[in-house]
């Protein structure tokens, strides 16, 4: 076999081989057909489920190194690809983003040296955040958290969107799809 990797050093097959794809089973859905197809030069194996009744179709991709397609959403990870997941693409299912969040308190560290200068509230930070979204700091404004060195700048205690960067370097929320 030429052993050849992808860029994240998965090892990619020679076509001789492939991996064992999962098919989805759709038997309710009369009007869904499937095609699975091997690669001619790598390990992959490519399923392809089409929707008669509206035309669409997605590709569900099972292999051991990544690729494009899968990477920027033009092909699903066979890997991780649900049923329903499919099933939206096929238009036949609706799903709704929901957001990962997290508290925040704006707040910042302060040098060891200098946190004799400030006074310390008497909430831990650990505390702070028990207070729930929304919860009023501004008797802790410019005090430190007990027992610790961070400063509390922020007056309330706010939620936030968990964002990561994506492959074009766009800033995107992170989170989970619920189907319906």
């Amino acid at each position: 076999m030429n052993a050849r990797q992808d860029k994240k050093e998965n090892n990619i097959g020679d076509g001789k081989y492939h991996v064992e794809p999962i098919i989805f089973d759709f038997s309710e859905f009369y009007f869904i057909d499937y095609k699975v197809a091997e690669s001619n030069t790598t390990e992959s194996v490519y399923v392809t489920y089409t929707n008669s009744q509206n035309g669409k179709s997605v590709t569900v991709r099972f292999s051991w190194h990544v690729n494009n397609a899968v990477e920027f959403g033009d092909q699903l990870n066979g890997n991780i690809a649900t049923k329903e997941e499919v099933l939206y693409h096929l238009g036949l299912m609706k799903r709704t983003f929901v957001a990962e969040t997290y508290l925040f308190i704006q707040k910042r560290s302060i040098k060891k040296s200098e946190v004799k200068n400030f006074e310390e509230a008497e909430l831990t930070i650990s505390e702070m955040y028990e207070l729930g979204e929304g919860a009023d700091l501004s008797a802790f404004v410019g005090k430190l958290a007990k027992g610790s060195n961070y400063l509390i700048e922020g007056s309330k205690v706010e939620r936030k969107v968990q964002t990561t960067i994506d492959k074009l370097g766009r800033v995107v929320s992170c989170g989970k799809y619920i189907y319906e």
